[in-house]
Parts: structure tokens; sequence; C-alpha cells
């Protein structure tokens, strides 16, 4: 067996040499890449591909030459592959790549709210935001106030009132963009004489964040009056981010809250990084490729009822926190007017789960052409007086009882 080997390689000494310095180039590649820092130039890449199709290309020649068909074929779908990825990569205009640490940080304490929940804000703390884009024109500069709770404060409470509204959701219930007294929940409780309003919204969250935080704490005793109704203002990406897509998880949602179904029941395992590590790992592989860059990929490609399925279960599940904290049924699923394309069948389907797991909700997705004067102008995040709109239809709905 060793000499026909040895017999193998001194006839095909060439190949094997090249083959060699090709291993070589890839492991000078992994030194010089390890001593630059996060960023992959585009030089360093192109180093990558060269030497990963020469050590393709040489492998191929040499199953070819010693009669492993198998080997031969899979090794030369690899070398077409990698030259679709490498003529991409030009076409792209050889962009740099950024390495980034996914890993779950040592210091997070296990019990503070970035951990359990997957994201939040500092307590008792300011945060002051700017967004500036073009000629330095300039499309918001505020101020967002986090109690000791870290939740958003609504400025304007009143202790003689006996309801209160209870928000979650993203950024857009959040208030991005929008000082204190802008918000949807401020909104709301101006228009509400006897009410007032308890933001728990946090930014770039999904379902999955607001489940997490109703189960970290019991948020009741953080409200004062003794009668009110909770809103989820639902947004169409929430589903994405819930299910934590190839996109959402390697831009800013490695850390968010995973939750599955098992056995037909609800359970939380980890976050997305350590409760799936084999789609994590092969997210983290996968994202940055000229491919997914080029075709725009995200994974999985198309939503199904078993998505729907499960995200309605974590909508249900914080219903039944609510309900447990709170001693009543009053919540709220509020689909906010989207900018976000859906097809009208996946909402259909959406809709559908939720009537049958009998969770109300109260529709805006139409209420309003989302665009325009309704944004904050260099930002698509509502407005203020998109807030005031909003608020007034969905206290005049509420009040008629018009859910589902």
């Amino acid at each position: 067996m060793m000499n026909k080997f040895k017999s193998f390689v001194k006839s095909n000494k060439r190949t094997f040499i090249v083959l060699l310095f090709s291993l070589v180039s890839l492991f000078c590649y992994n030194v010089t890449k390890n001593g630059i820092g996060n960023e992959l130039f585009g030089w360093l890449r192109l180093w990558k591909y060269v030497s990963y199709l020469f050590i393709l290309i040489t492998l191929y020649l040499l199953f070819l030459k010693g009669k492993r068909v198998i080997l031969a074929n899979l090794t030369l779908l690899a070398v077409l592959l990698m030259l679709v990825e490498t003529t991409l990569f030009f076409v792209l205009g050889m962009p740099s790549a950024i390495r980034k640490d996914f890993r779950v940080p040592e210091d997070l304490p296990e019990n503070g709210i970035f951990r359990q929940v997957g994201a939040g804000y500092y307590p008792d703390s300011i945060y002051h935001d700017v967004k500036v884009i073009g000629n330095n024109d300039t499309v918001f500069n505020v101020h967002y106030s986090i109690d000791h709770m870290n939740k958003r404060i609504t400025p304007g409470f009143d202790s003689s009132k006996t309801n209160y509204a209870l928000f979650f959701g993203c950024s857009i219930g959040f208030g991005y963009g929008l000082e204190d007294d802008q918000t949807l929940a401020y909104q709301v409780q101006e228009q509400s004489p006897n009410t007032n309003s308890y933001n728990f919204c946090i930014s770039a969250t999904g379902t999955n964040h607001m489940l997490a935080e109703l189960q970290y704490r019991d948020l009741s005793k953080q409200v004062a009056e003794k009668d009110g109704c909770g809103y989820y203002i639902f947004f169409w990406d929430h589903i994405y981010r819930a299910i934590g897509t190839m996109h959402r998880y390697t831009e800013w949602l490695h850390l968010a809250p995973n939750y599955e179904m098992k056995d037909r029941k609800l359970i939380r395992n980890k976050s997305f990084k350590d409760g799936r590590p084999f789609s994590s790992f092969f997210y983290e592989r996968l994202y940055q490729t000229n491919i997914v860059k080029y075709f725009e990929i995200d994974l999985p490609m198309k939503l199904n009822e078993t998505h729907f399925d499960l995200v309605t279960e974590m909508i249900l599940e914080s219903k039944k926190e609510y309900e447990k904290q709170f001693g009543n049924d009053k919540f709220y699923l509020v689909m906010y007017p989207n900018y976000v394309v859906y097809t009208p069948e996946e909402m259909r389907i959406f809709k559908s789960f939720l009537t049958k797991k009998k969770i109300m909700f109260i529709d805006l997705s139409k209420v309003i052409i989302y665009q325009g004067k309704y944004t904050l102008g260099g930002d698509s995040h509502p407005n203020a007086e998109t807030n005031k709109l909003i608020a007034k239809i969905l206290l005049q709905r509420t009040k008629k009882q018009r859910f589902n």
C-alpha cells in the first residue's frame, strides 16, 4: 500500500508540489489574518480564494488520476462553487469583510436583563441619540430617559389616575428618534384622561424579547394602577427576529432568547447562539460569502406555518404571563402600519393562528400608507404626529371593542 502511494506521488510530483505550496499559502493567510484585526481587506480575501482554488483543483486532478470518481466529482462541485464565489467577489468590487465575535460575553450576569431578555437599557440613565445624513443634515437629536427598572420614562405621571396602559415591542413603540413626550405611550396617556402609560418597549427586539421580559420579572410591581390593558405593538419584522433568521442573527440578535416547540409545548432554550449551535455555526460562516451578499439571501428563505405557529405561541405565552401578573385578559396585539413587505397569504395565515389561539388583535396596518410625512424624514421610524394619530385610532378601536 505504501509503495503504491509513493509511486502515485512520484508520478504526480508537480501536482503534489502545487498542493503543498497552496496549503502553505493558506496557512500563511491564516497567520496574517489573525494578526491584522477584525477587518479582512479585499486583497486578503482574494489570497484566501486563490489558495482554496489551487487546493481544490489539485485535489480534483489527484482524485481523477487515482480513479476516485465520487471524490473527484464532489471536489469538482467545490471548485465550481469557489469559482462562482470568487467571480462574485470581483463583481461586488472586492469588498472587505468584518469578523464579528459571536461568543456569549462572560461578564454578563446570568440573572441580569441583558442575559435573560437579550437586550435592554441601563437603569437610571439618559441616552443621547443623534442621526446625521447626507451633507450634515440632522434627522434627529434626542434623549431617551430610562428609569431604575430599565424602562423608558413616560412624562406626566399622575398618581390620581386609576388605569394603566402597558406597551411592549421594538423601536416603534419605544420611540426611536423621538423625545420622551413624543412616543406612542405618551400620546395614549395624553388622550386618555384617566390613564398612565408604561413603556416596556426595547429597540431592535422581537416577540421573543417581549416574552422573555414578561418572564424575567413581575412587571405589575412597577404599576400603581389596578386596571388597564397591555398593548403589544407588532411589526412584521418581529417574526423574522423571533425565529432568528441568518440576517438578524448575524447583524444583532445572536444573544436573543431562543424559543422552540417541543412536544407541542413552547420552551426557552438559552439564546440563539448557545441554544441552537448547529444553525448558528452555519449562519456565522455563510452570511458574509459573496454568493449570499450578491443574491441577498436570508435563511430560512420563506416563512411557513411552523414559523407562524411558533411566533403566535410566544404571543399567547406573553398574554398568559400578562394575565397572571395583572389579573385580566386585556392584552392586545396592535398591528402597526408596516413598510416591511409581506404577502396577503402570509398575513391571512398569521391572523388565522392568532384567531385560533384566541389572541385579540387590532389591525391598524392599513390606516395609513406608511411613508413620507409619517416618518422622521431621513429615517423610516414614525414621527410624533404619526404616533398622535395612531394613538387616537387605537383608543377608538379599544373603546369600541373592535378586535380581530
